[in-house]
C-alpha cells in the first residue's frame, strides 16, 4: 500500500486533518527484567505518543472525506448502525469521574509500577489489562481499587503480591511511575488492547511457579510475564473488550509468522 506521502492530495489533507502519524518505536525488542533490578524501560513520552498516533487505513481516510465513499467512521464507544457491540471505554462502563476516577487511576497505576515498571511498554499495558478484566470477568471485585487490594490484609495470600508482601509501597523511579500513570490514564480511557493478552485474567513471573498453572489457558508472553485464562471460565467472549489493537506484535511473533 502506498504511503499517504505518495497518495492524493486530498489524502494528505485528511491526514492533516486526523493528525496521525505511523507508529514508530513502540515493539521495541523485549528485555527481561530481575527482581530488584533497575527499571529498563524505554523512553516512555516517544513510545506512549506514538501509541496515539494511529493512522487511518486509506479507506478510511476516503470515506472522511467523501461520506459516501463506503466505510463509517463513528467515535470509540458508539455504536456502527447494525453492530451491537460498543467499544466503550473501561470508565465509561463503571461511571467513573471526579474523585472516583482519580482513586482507579491510582491503584492502577500502583499495580503497573509495581507489579511491571521494569517492563516493555507492552507488558504494563497487559498488566493493566489483566485487572480490568477481573474487574468486569465477574469473578472479582467489580472496581479497580477492590480487585488490585484483594486480600491485602493477608499476608502473601492477596491477588497482588506487592500489596500483601509487607514491604512499604515507595515510588523511588519518578519517570517510570509517570510513566505507570499514563498507562493507567490511558487504559481506563480505553485507549489500549492487547488482542493476544485478550480476556486474561491471570500472570506470573518466569521465577514462579504456581499450581494453578495447570488449571489454565495460556494466552501469552510478554518480557517477565505469562498470562493466562481458567480454562473453566471459557474465552470471556462475553465479557467487556474496549479500544483499539494500537501496539505491534513484539519482534519474535512478526518472525514467527514469516
Amino acid at each position: 500500500m502506498p504511503t499517504l506521502g505518495e497518495t492524493s492530495p486530498t489524502l494528505v489533507a485528511a491526514h492533516v486533518y486526523f493528525g496521525a502519524e505511523p507508529l514508530a518505536g513502540a515493539g521495541g525488542a523485549l528485555q527481561p527484567w530481575s527482581p530488584g533490578s533497575v527499571s529498563i524501560a524505554p523512553d516512555s513520552d516517544a513510545e506512549l505518543t506514538a501509541l496515539d498516533e494511529i493512522t487511518p487505513s486509506e479507506a478510511t481516510l476516503r470515506a472522511a472525506i467523501d461520506p459516501d465513499g463506503g466505510e463509517t467512521i463513528v467515535r470509540k464507544g458508539e455504536v456502527v448502525p447494525g453492530d451491537g457491540h460498543a467499544l466503550r471505554s473501561p470508565a465509561e462502563r463503571l461511571g467513573l469521574y471526579g474523585g472516583e476516577r482519580a482513586k482507579a487511576e491510582k491503584c492502577l497505576a500502583d499495580a503497573v509500577y509495581f507489579e511491571s515498571r521494569g517492563e516493555p511498554l507492552r507488558g504494563q499495558i497487559a498488566v493493566a489489562q489483566v485487572v480490568m478484566n477481573r474487574v468486569f470477568s465477574g469473578y472479582y471485585p467489580s472496581d479497580v481499587c477492590g480487585v488490585v487490594y484483594q486480600n491485602a490484609h493477608r499476608h502473601l495470600s492477596c491477588q497482588f503480591t506487592f500489596a500483601c508482601d509487607g514491604i512499604k509501597d515507595k515510588i523511588t523511579e519518578p519517570d517510570a511511575w509517570e510513566r505507570a500513570q499514563r498507562v493507567a490514564t490511558e487504559t481506563l480511557d480505553g485507549k489500549h488492547w492487547l488482542s493476544d493478552v485478550g480476556k486474561a485474567t491471570h500472570y506470573h513471573a518466569y521465577w514462579v511457579r504456581p499450581w494453578w498453572v495447570r488449571t489454565m489457558h495460556k494466552l501469552d508472553k510478554i518480557g517477565v510475564h505469562t498470562f493466562y485464562r481458567p480454562r473453566k471460565w471459557g474465552d470471556g467472549a462475553d465479557r467487556p473488550a474496549w479500544g483499539d489493537a494500537s501496539l505491534p506484535p513484539p519482534a519474535e511473533k512478526i518472525t514467527d509468522r514469516l
